[in-house]
């Protein structure tokens, strides 16, 4: 609730811009930093999970032909949800031409959740269990290049650098009417790209709409259930982000 308590802030926060800024006339100089605001949608978020469940042959809560043995998960699940954040850069113009550098770092309400009947074991060995997955990109950062042609006001722009961001993780099996639960985070590092357009409302103020591709990478840690069992996971993140923001310029 406070993550989405924070995005609704941000969201309101361009509404605050007086109508007095009106466009004014004459050409527009996109030299200058600036910080702003921005709010979106995380769409076709893509988790892909290579998981195991490393089960100790001694161990008592797993009945019968599930006492002992390795049981791997392989899937793809799909997410979406809100982004939020603030947004910090500076650009350089010659011409029509501006270049510059971005530094951005959002909330994300990223997710998606599934139910995995019988799992681990399969039907024949584990009829009542299932498997919950849970994943959340809790938030991500990028710091990018940007390069533009400028029509006086109006800046079209591609962009693209690196991303670092933050994956959690929940999952819960029940075994012989039992259940056990892990939660771990997997800090990720990769890439993204995308393109914008940015108009000059006036000296002080710009709007924007961009997208981007944001590819967290692949990331494999240890995971610790609620009995002691163990197992490993690699997830790998990627998701498309549409959003819109407001800078001032300073």
């Amino acid at each position: 609730m406070q993550k989405l308590a924070l995005l609704a802030a941000v969201a309101a926060l361009p509404l605050a811009v007086p109508s007095a800024l009106a466009q004014q006339p004459g050409e527009y100089n996109w030299n200058g930093s600036y910080i702003g605001v921005n709010l979106g949608q995380g769409e076709n978020a893509e988790f892909d999970l290579d998981a195991e469940l490393e089960v100790d042959g001694g161990t008592a809560f797993f009945p019968g032909a599930l006492a002992g043995g390795t049981f791997p998960t392989t899937r793809t699940f799909d997410g979406d949800g809100l982004v939020g954040g603030v947004q910090a850069g500076h650009n350089w113009q010659s011409g029509m031409i501006v270049l510059g550098g971005e530094l951005d770092v959002q909330l994300s309400d990223i997710s998606s959740a599934i139910a995995i009947a019988n799992a681990p074991g399969g039907a024949a060995n584990n009829p009542d269990g299932f498997t919950d997955l849970n994943f959340e990109v809790d938030y991500f950062a990028t710091a990018r290049a940007r390069a533009g042609v400028a029509f006086d006001r109006i800046l079209v722009y591609a962009t693209g650098g690196v991303a670092y961001g933050r994956v959690d993780f929940d999952r819960n099996y029940r075994v012989g009417g039992a259940e056990i639960s892990d939660s771990a985070s997997s800090n990720q590092t990769g890439w993204t790209y995308g393109a914008g357009m940015e108009w000059g409302m006036n000296e002080f103020w710009t709007l924007r709409g961009e997208y981007s591709r944001v590819d967290l990478g692949s990331e494999s840690f240890d995971t610790s259930y609620s009995d002691g069992t163990i197992g490993r996971a690699t997830i790998d993140t990627q998701f498309d982000v549409i959003r819109a923001g407001v800078n001032f310029r300073f």
